[in-house]
């Protein structure tokens, strides 16, 4: 198995195929209300506390899954990318949302109300048992994100979250990704001040790891990245 192939079943919801080749009238239960919303970057899609409303599907952009703690700051621990479904924790479980969700780049996001999300599930067994088996892996998934913090270096987890985020970004070859991210919401991935982030930066691009761009960041030496992540 590729590295980048292990990266995305390891650190990655794969919830993308959640309403793939359903029944048309479970199709039309979920289509019948849905909305696509324009988000700004840095705009909140829900937040941490709040009621749920619905389940939303990223159609177009980024959007950083976070949580606050007690002294203000941010901790993000996952980045959704493109067709990717968020929120469906909540509403399943009745609770307030456990995290809070905010927009990378400028995104449209699908949205889809609490009463239509709950009618499909309980009409297709097909989406009941998918979403069953998508919980059960996001749960791997969370625990992943942990060791990585538990276990890992700051440097092992600079390499680390900058592989992981390619996976997101990646469109087509991987050394023309480009992975836009702003240095205070990658120190908060990676779990370490804004000032050491930035001094990793410096070394990655000393030791021709990577190359960078104001918010850009390029990946020059995957392999050596890989080796850096301690990864395998």
């Amino acid at each position: 198995m590729e590295i980048n192939e292990l990266l995305n079943k390891q650190y990655s919801f794969n919830n993308q195929d959640l309403f793939s080749d359903l029944p048309d009238s479970v199709c039309d239960i979920i289509k019948s209300n849905m909305m696509t919303l324009p988000f700004k970057a840095g705009q909140y899609i829900f937040k941490e506390g709040e009621k749920p409303k619905g389940i939303y599907r990223v159609k177009k952009g980024k959007v950083k899954k976070l949580t606050q703690t007690n002294f203000g700051a941010q901790h993000i621990f996952y980045m959704c990318k493109e067709n990717e479904f968020l929120g469906y924790h909540a509403v399943l479980s009745k609770e307030t949302y456990a995290d809070s969700a905010i927009a990378l780049v400028d995104s449209d996001i699908d949205f889809i109300s609490e009463l239509d999300f709950i009618q499909a599930v309980n009409t297709s067994h097909l989406l009941s048992q998918r979403l069953l088996k998508n919980l059960s892996h996001e749960f791997r998934v969370y625990i992943n994100a942990t060791k990585i913090l538990a276990k890992h270096t700051v440097r092992e987890r600079a390499a680390l979250n900058l592989l992981i985020l390619e996976t997101k970004f990646r469109n087509g070859s991987q050394k023309d990704t480009e992975i836009i991210i702003n240095r205070d919401d990658l120190a908060s991935m990676v779990g370490t001040a804004k000032e050491s982030l930035v001094r990793m930066l410096k070394d990655f691009k000393e030791e021709k790891l990577i190359t960078s761009k104001r918010s850009s960041i390029f990946i020059e030496d995957y392999e050596g990245l890989v080796k850096v992540a301690n990864f395998l």
